[in-house]
C-alpha cells in the first residue's frame, strides 16, 4: 500500500500543525476505542452494550471490536457518534447521558483533535436492583 493511499473507515484529523489540505487518518476502530474508553469511565455505565448483530456475532465468536460504538464523519474533522450501554440500578439516565456526552467530547477533541457533533446515547438494558442479583 502507497503512503498516499486509504483504508475504508479512515478519517481525516486536522492538526493545526499540518496545512490546511493535508491532513492525517485516524482508523473509524482507533476512534471506536477512545470513545469505549470514555464511556467506560462514567460513573453508572456498567458496560458497552452491542448491536443484535455483535452480539450474536459474539457467540459464533466472530469478532465484534467496536462492540456498542457507532462512528460517522459528517464533515472533515467532525463526527457524529452513537453509544449502546448498560446501566446500573437507580441511574438517573438524563444525567447520564449528559455525562457521557460531555466525556465522549472531551476526549476524542482532546486524543484525536476530532469534534464531536452530536452523541446518541442509547441505554438498552438496566441492570437488575443488587438484592435480586
Amino acid at each position: 500500500m502507497r503512503m498516499d493511499e486509504t483504508l475504508p473507515g479512515d478519517m481525516a484529523v486536522p492538526p493545526a500543525a499540518l496545512a490546511e489540505d493535508s491532513h492525517p487518518l485516524v482508523a473509524e476502530e482507533v476512534i471506536a476505542t477512545y470513545v469505549a474508553n470514555a464511556v467506560r469511565c462514567v460513573p453508572g455505565v456498567t458496560q458497552l452494550h452491542g448491536t443484535a448483530w455483535q452480539e450474536l456475532s459474539k457467540k459464533v465468536h466472530i469478532a465484534a471490536p467496536r462492540k456498542g460504538v457507532t462512528i460517522r464523519e459528517v464533515a472533515p474533522g467532525e463526527i457524529e457518534v452513537d453509544v449502546h450501554v448498560s446501566v446500573a440500578w437507580r441511574t438517573v439516565i438524563p444525567e447520564l447521558a449528559a455525562a457521557v456526552q460531555t466525556a465522549v467530547a472531551q476526549t476524542v477533541n482532546k486524543m484525536l483533535d476530532l469534534t464531536v457533533r452530536k452523541t446518541t446515547v442509547f441505554v438498552d438494558e438496566v441492570d437488575a436492583p443488587p438484592e435480586l442479583s
